[in-house]
Parts: C-alpha cells; structure tokens; sequence
C-alpha cells in the first residue's frame, strides 16, 4: 500500500520530540495538527512534513489519515482517542491515558468495537537499558525478581503544572511510568500500596493537591516488593535509575550520566547529569515511534496483533488502564494514610 499518514496531534514539548522521531521514519508519511498557525507552519518547515491540519477534528477527519499520535494535554487524551477510533484511525497516545480509570475505560470500549490497533506511549519499554533488564529476566539470568527499588525525578517542577491544574501529578502523571516497569519487569500485577508524599521544596503546590516529593510502597501478587522514590525537586538534573534484585542476582539498570564520560582529577570525578527526560530517553523515544511506524504499516490487524504478542516492549491499551488504576490507589492511601488495594 501507500505509505501511510501517521499525524501527530499536538506539537508541545511530547508532539515535538514523536514528530522529529517519526520524520526519520522512512516507511510512513508525516501529517502534523496543531491549532497554532506559528508552530504548526514552524514546525512543517523544519520537519519537512507532508501535510499541515489546523485542528485535531480536521486530521481526524481525512481521509489521508491513517493513525494518529496523540501527544496533547492528558485532559483531552480521553476525548481525542474515541474521536481516533470511530474515525477508524489507528493509536499512539501518550500516557497517562486519563486522570481517571471509568473515563479510560470509556475510550478503550471505543478502541475495542472500531477494531483499531493501539499503543500506549510508556517509552521506558523502549530504553536499551531498560529492554535488556527484561530480556535478562526472561532469560532466567537473576532468578525469580523479588524487589524493585526505582528513583525518578525531575531537576525541578515542570512548568507546564504551574498552571495549577495538574492535581496529584506526582501520582498519576510521574508515577505511572514506575508502576508500568514494575508491571513490566516483574511480571507481575500490583496487589496493594502505601504512599506519602509532600511539598517541601514548592509551598504553593499544596493549594491544589500536588507535591514535590514522594514514597511508595507496592505488593505485588507475585508477592515482589517495590519501592519508589518520586521527586520534582533533585535540582542536580534528571534521574531514572532503577535496582532490580532477583532470587540469583542483581541488575542497576539506567544512568545519571547524560554522555559515556567522567572526568577524574585531584581526589574529585564528576559527569555531566541528563538535564530532562528529552535527552535521557532519546534513544526510547526513537525507538518507540519506529515501533508504532512498524505497528501501523502491518498489512492486516492480525499481524499487528502478532507483532504485540511477540514483543513485550509494545504497551497495549489495557497496560495504561492498569498504571492509571494503581495510580488512584496510591492517591487513596496519600489521603488515607493507610495500605490500599488496588482497584481494577
């Protein structure tokens, strides 16, 4: 067939980064929607896309169209996918897929009865550190995974939730990323968890309910024990580092270094810290446009859905229910106080 219309819905900091990675994908053509003209037109010339929309509605609407990737505001990921699926358009949306598990499920009933192939945007799958940690497991090479111990954080609160709308981002946006590897590399689903969390860095943020710092604890039914650290104040940099200790062995997965360097001089060493997720998951973020072009040019949905099956770095629509879904149960036990169940 032709080359199919992948179109990238939104071009923030997320849309940028999908549009650039998907332009250097030689067996797809890029369309990019935008309701800004000066983005939109900045970004057609610097990318050299094959077609420009003004709006969401108007690329759904195409019939050029052949997938989309949603990379808005999560608020709108949930209207933006059922819009994607009865316009028989195949998915890419960033995670989380919502703020809440009933709107999730609303937008994947949708996605099921159209039939269309989807994929969830958890691109630490997608990392060659993180992807060998899972093959070493499946290889048997640590024996049975036993604890998850995960830092992620940011050098600072990202601006885009000074807005003061992003309540528990540190929960349902941030954490979301450590539930789905915990999932992923244990291969296990979360039973229960305990979380605190607070602002000591951000006064302000307390005004509606988000925090800079937090600690959680996840059971696993395997029986596995998790523990991650969030942060939105490390101010050193970015940090996505993770320990994953198995019955026979241990694996340090990820790194703070942003390039393969460390000066020693004078009783000190140093290294340059990755600044932002931009440039620590650069390779992932390739890798999984690549995936989601491989996805979308499969001749028939069989052999996509054989091509998921086969690879488990492929995250499928019910993986993001399951993260924003524990999510909800690490906000109940912040209120709490207490261990709570998750609820799927």
């Amino acid at each position: 067939m032709e080359k199919p219309l992948i179109v990238v819905l939104g071009l923030g900091e997320m849309g940028y980064v999908h549009a650039r990675n998907l332009s250097k994908v030689r067996r797809i053509r890029l369309g990019l929607a935008c309701r800004r003209a000066d983005v939109l037109n900045r970004a057609m010339e610097e990318l050299c896309a094959d077609k420009a929309f003004s709006s969401y509605e108007q690329a759904l609407a195409d019939a050029e169209t052949y997938a989309v990737v949603i990379a808005t505001s999560v608020e709108t990921h949930p209207r933006l996918i059922e819009m994607a699926a009865r316009a028989r358009k195949h998915i890419f949306s960033e995670k989380p897929l919502g703020f809440d598990s009933e709107t999730i499920k609303k937008s994947i009933s949708e996605v099921q009865e159209a039939g269309v192939r989807f994929m969830t945007g958890f691109m630490r799958r997608w990392d060659p550190a993180f992807a060998m940690a899972r093959q070493r497991v499946d290889n048997g090479e640590i024996g049975d995974p036993i604890v998850l111990k995960c830092t992620s954080g940011d050098a600072e609160y990202p601006e885009k939730y000074h807005k003061g709308g992003a309540k528990n981002s540190m929960w349902k946006d941030l954490a979301v990323h450590d539930i789905d590897l915990a999932r992923w590399l244990m291969k296990s689903e979360v039973k229960s968890v305990y979380a605190i969390s607070d602002a000591l860095s951000y006064d302000t943020l307390k005004e509606y309910n988000d925090s800079d710092v937090g600690i959680c604890v996840m059971q696993m039914e395997s029986g596995a024990k998790v523990m991650v650290h969030l942060s939105r104040a490390l101010w050193y940099g970015y940090n996505v580092t993770s320990e994953l200790v198995g019955k026979t062995g241990t694996l340090r997965i990820g790194a703070l270094k942003d390039v393969d360097i460390v000066q020693m001089q004078a009783l000190k060493s140093s290294q340059v810290i990755a600044e932002d997720f931009r440039t620590r998951f650069a390779d992932a973020f390739a890798n999984e446009m690549r995936a989601f072009g491989e996805l979308v040019c499969a001749k028939t949905n069989e052999e996509a859905s054989k091509m998921m099956k086969e690879n488990c770095q492929y995250a499928t629509c019910c993986d993001g229910l399951r993260a924003t879904a524990v999510s909800e149960a690490l906000v109940r036990s912040v209120t709490s106080g207490v261990p709570e169940n998750v609820k799927y």
